[in-house]
């Protein structure tokens, strides 16, 4: 991967030989010094600065975009044929007794690991944070036992794409909170009928797309969030795809879309973007404020830190 760019945004940044504020100091930068970052560690930057090489803190670093990539990862034939599994010397060994994480974690790694391992070498990205992503998001599997890919159908999104011109439609057949609209969603076929819980398994997920699909296919697709990285319908011009039809017909077809989709959303159109940042550099909770929305970030991104630390205790 190329290195990227930084622009020093404090008034002053410690330039240190080491990644540690104890670390020899180099020198100082001013602000909007131009540095190149050629490595990460943790929290900090590697850099070349005119000012001599070191390590800078990244919370006073702004990484910006140099050279906007050409194509989206799932594009690439080469990537495409990368094996989705590791070698059987990069499978993980589940110890006796390992916890819940761990197993899925090893879940995870030992049917995806080769995949995931490709893509984030080339995103300069620890493979155990992709790893805790998908883990949190969909439990590391992109398809159910029947086969299908593993969806979720928010009323609320479909409200907005599709419910707000067709009101009465709508309120006969879907339901959510409009305080915290993630809550609360209820679906009846029947404008007549009792109302029905939604998210209690993938039947129930399946049966309520259908009827949307059935009032608008577009609207429908917009409002699922798709296979293990769980990415939403409507962000299909995001990650590449020009309408969410091909993009929901690869993500059922093979595993492989979804996790190029995990990594061509991160990661954006360019070199790198905040996402990217945020997870390469283990702030979590900023990395699940971006992908998830801020409203439950805290409590999404500790729990990617509890699947990160079962897989980082797992390769050691």
């Amino acid at each position: 991967m190329a290195n990227s760019t930084g622009i020093v945004t404090a008034s002053s940044l410690n330039l240190r030989a080491t990644p540690s504020t104890s670390g020899t100091l180099v020198a100082q930068l001013p602000r909007g010094a131009v540095v190149e970052i050629v490595d990460r560690s943790g929290s900090w930057y590697q850099v070349h600065s005119p000012a001599g090489d070191g390590f800078v803190h990244g919370d006073f670093v702004s990484v910006v975009e140099t050279e906007p990539a050409a194509s989206f990862l799932f594009e690439r034939d080469d990537l495409k044929a990368v094996p989705l599994a590791p070698s059987d010397a990069g499978l993980i060994k589940l110890p006796s007794g390992g916890t819940a994480a761990q197993k899925t974690v090893t879940q995870t790694w030992n049917t995806q690991g080769g995949l995931l391992q490709a893509l984030s070498d080339l995103v300069a990205l620890e493979p155990g944070a992709a790893v805790a992503v998908l883990c949190v998001e969909s439990g590391g599997k992109g398809f159910g036992a029947d086969g299908r890919m593993i969806i979720r159908f928010e009323n609320h999104v479909f409200w907005d794409k599709w419910g707000q011109t067709h009101v009465d439609v709508f309120n006969a057949h879907f339901r959510f909170n409009p305080q915290k609209r993630w809550l609360g969603h209820q679906f009846r076929s029947d404008p007549n009928g009792a109302w029905l819980p939604c998210h209690t398994s993938q039947d129930v997920e399946w049966r309520v797309l259908a009827f949307a699909r059935g009032l608008d296919n577009r609207a429908g697709l917009f409002s699922i969030s798709m296979g293990g990285p769980q990415i939403m319908g409507f962000n299909n011009h995001l990650i590449g795809y020009e309408d969410p039809e091909t993009m929901f017909a690869n993500f059922s077809s093979d595993l492989r879309f979804q996790i190029l989709g995990l990594f061509d959303f991160v990661k954006g159109s360019g070199t790198t973007s905040k996402m990217l940042e945020a997870l390469r550099r283990n702030r979590f909770n900023d990395f699940a404020s971006l992908y998830n929305g801020p409203g439950q970030a805290a409590e999404y991104g500790s729990r990617i830190q509890s699947f990160y630390t079962a897989f980082q205790g797992l390769k050691a």
